[in-house]
């Protein structure tokens, strides 16, 4: 578990890991869309590799908002808007999954295409 930020609350650590998580997903996006469209096979690779990187990133900081819920109680017990946020982090993930399945599917593509041409 990440340690409170300096001067903040358990409840601004969640919110903290949260708002980590989405902005890793918005770079995520970013590599994983110039790597698809990458001429350059060094480039591509170099774009994969920040995309996983990043899905990484985004993946550690949303489990670390799931703990910090949980250690809070479930769905049921935690109060609003709190109760909201274990269905949005599982919004979140299905995201992750999906993106997990495009950096999948760039990589055989690349490998393919640079397999074929070697």
């Amino acid at each position: 578990m990440i340690a409170d930020p300096p001067g903040r609350s358990y409840l601004e650590g969640i919110l903290v890991a949260i708002r980590g998580a989405g902005q890793r997903m918005v770079a995520l996006g970013g590599y994983l869309g110039s790597a698809e469209q990458a001429e350059q096979p060094a480039w591509k690779w170099q774009l994969l590799n920040a995309a996983e990187s990043a899905h990484a990133d985004a993946l550690a900081r949303l489990d670390e908002a799931d703990e910090r819920l949980q250690s809070l109680g479930s769905a049921d017990e935690l109060p609003a808007p709190l109760d909201q946020l274990p269905q949005r982090l599982l919004a979140m993930r299905a995201d992750l999954r999906a993106a997990q399945d495009r950096i999948q599917q760039a990589v055989a593509a690349a490998t393919s295409t640079h397999v074929g041409t070697a």
